[in-house]
């Protein structure tokens, strides 16, 4: 990927870190086929396939620097290495028969660069293929005919509360007033996952909301993360 003129205020590879909670509601509220491998190719700290490794599904991750290896508290195995999932070459994992993708894409640093991604999935994929992307994103008038006609989604799922994604590098960072963490606190962005399932290519699409979180799942959520990154000790999980 040849990189645009940054944003001063984002991460110049768009790297934001979607919270587990996201992906364990995709895994409640839509049917996941277990025979078929899950892809993340811009996995950074390996949120996504950690959390359907988790929950039994055979999951691996790839991106375009290896982010784990320093940081991650997750399962550093499912890291399949350094990948352009826009460049030329191949990944072993575009010739396996039984493959989806789930993924939460890069958004803004190049123009179009997630319906580029999301393009390039569903040309890989054989089975399903979940975009974590902004609600907004479906609001473009460039948009209209590939969400439309090329290729519908099966279903939108709209988060009710906001997930928060922050950057990468600022996961233990602190508010210098309080001294409390502030990754995780609160989203600023709505966000949706969206669906597709190459066995269903022109569905009609359905939008569903998802429901919000109780107060004290939102507390259990973040602080899973934030142990699970190392900005809280893990002597405290138990606490």
């Amino acid at each position: 990927m040849s990189a645009a003129s940054p944003r001063p205020d984002r991460h110049p590879q768009d790297w934001y870190v979607e919270p587990t909670w996201t992906v364990r509601t995709l895994v409640r509220e839509i049917k996941l086929d277990a025979e078929y491998t899950f892809w993340d190719p811009c996995c950074g700290l390996g949120t996504i396939p950690c959390a359907l490794a988790d929950a039994g599904f055979k999951a691996i991750g790839t991106d375009l620097v290896d982010r784990w290896d320093s940081q991650t508290l997750g399962l550093p195995h499912l890291f399949m290495g350094e990948h352009d999932f826009l460049g030329a070459q191949t990944h072993l994992a575009e010739f396996w028969p039984l493959l989806s993708i789930i993924f939460n894409p890069p958004y803004s640093y190049e123009d179009d660069i997630a319906e580029r991604c999301v393009r390039r999935a569903l040309k890989l994929a054989s089975g399903k293929v979940c975009a974590l992307l902004p609600i907004r994103w479906r609001a473009s008038e460039k948009r209209y005919r590939f969400l439309q006609d090329e290729f519908p989604p099966l279903e939108i799922l709209e988060f009710c509360d906001r997930p928060s994604m922050p950057p990468g590098t600022a996961l233990h960072e602190r508010d210098p007033k309080t001294g409390k963490l502030t990754a995780w606190r609160r989203g600023k962005t709505d966000y949706a996952w969206y669906v597709w399932d190459r066995h269903i290519p022109k569905p009609t699409t359905i939008t569903r909301l998802v429901a919000p979180r109780t107060p004290a799942q939102k507390i259990a959520d973040r602080d899973y993360d934030l142990r699970r990154v190392g900005a809280l000790p893990q002597l405290e999980m138990a606490a």
